[in-house]
């Protein structure tokens, strides 16, 4: 089966607009009936960074989740829905469920919201109970950018399937952009979702997941395959998808198609979508390095999250959740060792209050 993405618009959160393009863009690859047959339990996983409202643009917009989940009751399924927050994972659940406006969703239309607090173990990796008792998974992933994988989309959103401290222990294990990649294929490639419909209604560019600028790129992006969904994403914004290492690493296992020129793209095309002058984070300012030359300068091209103790609350969020264990928060102040720093940026992804930012060597600022 070819790889066919289509790509629809939706100008706002408008609840009767937002269904009419998620329908739009699921019928043009086929409809809901496609992906979903009557009786079947289906667990809809939305990106849920942490406990963000929706007007945050860090979070899947609950109305893309309400869209998707009438199309597919409509098919006679019963319909679940969860995920794993950044950091402290399902023991902050709740509160993610709550803000995110999913949990209200949730109980207008009758989904059954669970806690991904079970897990079993595949391939040596705790993956949510939940993502193998369904008969199948619909990823509604957020279109943003990523301090460390530079985008993230369907794939990177599976991430979410796994428990515990698992996410942690990875970034402390492969602290390296490629190498973390790997890490995120492995969990994508244990319950590979049969849809997937990215929310591009809002787009966040910059320094995302959590603290880039938010941008009403207007789109909706639907497909059976979540590799290729991504490198449309990647086209969208500019690049080339075999440069965005989780798309190059899930081509390599023939999870999905990268290549433009074999996906099928229905509605609007990447040209008419392009996103202009879309920002990326500063620290994949690197990708425009050639690889000998980066092994020379590694050393001198550095990027280092920063606490600004002015905005910082104290809340602690970065140092429970920081893999290397290497921040430290008091009432004299923030502070990050630097030696013990593995660059994951973690404590920048899950920072509530945008307290922390990427500090950039004088040659990383030299290259962007």
């Amino acid at each position: 089966m070819p790889s066919r993405v289509s790509i629809t618009r939706a100008s706002s959160y408008d609840a009767a607009e937002v269904y009419s393009a998620v329908k739009k863009s699921v019928d043009f690859i086929g409809g809901m009936a496609a992906f979903v047959r009557k009786g079947e339990n289906i667990l809809l996983k939305p990106n849920l960074l942490s406990a963000r409202p929706p007007e945050s643009g860090v979070c899947t917009h609950p109305e893309v989740v309400r869209a998707v989940a009438r199309l597919a009751k409509g098919e006679g399924a019963r319909i679940f829905l969860g995920d794993s927050p950044g950091g402290l994972g399902y023991k902050s659940a709740g509160s993610t469920y709550e803000a995110s406006g999913m949990k209200k969703v949730c109980e207008e239309e009758g989904i059954t919201l669970v806690d991904f607090d079970s897990a079993r173990n595949i391939d040596g990796m705790p993956i949510a109970a939940w993502a193998k008792d369904v008969d199948g998974i619909i990823t509604v992933p957020k279109m943003k950018t990523h301090g460390l994988m530079t985008l993230t989309g369907a794939v990177k959103n599976s991430y979410g399937l796994a428990v515990g401290h698992f996410k942690a222990a990875c970034h402390l294990k492969a602290p390296m952009p490629e190498d973390f990649a790997k890490r995120v294929v492995d969990v994508f490639e244990t319950a590979v979702p049969r849809l997937a419909v990215m929310d591009g209604i809002v787009a966040m560019e910059g320094d995302g997941p959590a603290a880039g600028k938010l941008r009403n790129a207007g789109l909706i992006i639907a497909g059976h395959d979540c590799v290729a969904c991504d490198a449309v994403f990647a086209g969208i914004a500019g690049l080339d998808p075999l440069k965005v290492y989780i798309i190059a690493e899930a081509y390599k296992r023939r999870l999905g198609e990268a290549d433009l020129s074999k996906i099928e793209v229905l509605g609007e095309s990447i040209s008419d979508a392009k996103l202009a002058n879309f920002k990326l984070p500063r620290a994949s300012a690197v990708m425009k390095v050639p690889k000998p030359i980066l092994k020379v300068l590694a050393k001198a091209i550095r990027f280092l999250p920063r606490i600004n103790d002015k905005i910082c609350r104290r809340c602690r969020i970065c140092e429970k959740s920081c893999p290397a264990e290497c921040i430290t928060i008091n009432e004299k102040g923030s502070g990050i060792d630097y030696d013990s720093c593995i660059k994951c940026f973690c404590c920048h992804e899950l920072c509530p209050y945008g307290a922390i930012s990427i500090k950039r060597s004088l040659l990383a600022k030299i290259i962007r």
